[in-house]
């Protein structure tokens, strides 16, 4: 039951997230009933049921029959698939219902902050600065518990480490080969997770990217080492993975050449 809840509740999320992607910079996010882009007609409760809406109406807009985009479902299904990551790997493990109820409503804000900010990076290739500094607020609240109970200073240490390469790279080419922002994500990450977290995340977006510009590469002919890719949804996957997985990439790579 409590499974079934958490795809719920992060499919709403999901869909939420959608969105402030699609208002931000455009209209209030919080005023106004969602519209369809292509009639203007406001959408009723039943048509903006997370998942179950998009089905029962074969992604169409029951007024004037345009599509909707696809990403939007696939977003929502991503977000109810998470949530029930966030209450077996994290919420279950809590000793009480008070910090059960504080990590939900943690995660809660750090998904729709990083959802937003990654999905706004594949759109437009920026980041929403105010979403972005949101994010960042909730990984300096984990380095500060991580600080609180560990009393080494040591942990502030990550931050710099896990940016540090990517910064190198952003100063060497004056920011022609990589953005800010993403050094600005590394620090996040370095900030939310331990040294060694941290640079498996670093590790495993680069990997990712790799892997998905050599797909690209592949399938389009076009795409040529020079074409700009959003790096932020690498770092974005990486930190689920790593998040949920608890890998250590030097772990990994130790029980690969056994």
């Amino acid at each position: 039951m409590f499974y079934f809840l958490s795809f719920i509740f992060g499919s709403a999320i999901g869909s939420f997230v959608n969105v402030i992607v699609a208002r931000l910079g455009v209209s209030s996010i919080v005023k106004g009933r969602s519209k369809c882009l292509h009639c203007n007609t406001t959408l009723s409760w039943k048509e903006l049921f997370p998942v179950l809406s998009y089905v029962i109406q074969d992604g169409k807009c029951k007024t004037c029959d345009s599509k909707y985009g696809f990403e939007h479902l696939v977003v929502e299904i991503f977000f109810g698939l998470l949530f029930i990551c966030v209450y077996y790997f994290i919420l279950l493990g809590q000793i009480d219902k008070t910090h059960q109820l504080f990590w939900l409503i943690y995660y809660t804000l750090f998904f729709i902050t990083l959802g937003t900010v990654t999905l706004y990076d594949l759109k437009h290739k920026v980041i929403p600065i105010n979403y972005f500094l949101g994010f960042f607020t909730l990984t300096l609240i984990e380095l500060f518990l991580r600080y609180q109970s560990e009393g080494n200073l040591v942990v502030f240490l990550s931050p710099l480490v896990v940016s540090f390469p990517f910064l190198l790279l952003f100063v060497m080419s004056r920011g022609k080969w990589l953005g800010f922002g993403d050094v600005l994500m590394l620090i996040a990450v370095g900030s939310f997770f331990e040294l060694l977290q941290g640079i498996t995340v670093f590790f495993f977006s680069v990997w990712i990217g790799a892997i998905v510009g050599l797909i690209l590469k592949f399938i389009n002919k076009k795409v040529k080492m020079k074409t700009e890719i959003p790096f932020i949804p690498f770092i974005a996957v990486a930190i689920i993975i790593v998040l949920f997985t608890d890998t250590d990439v030097f772990g990994l790579i130790n029980g690969l050449s056994l």
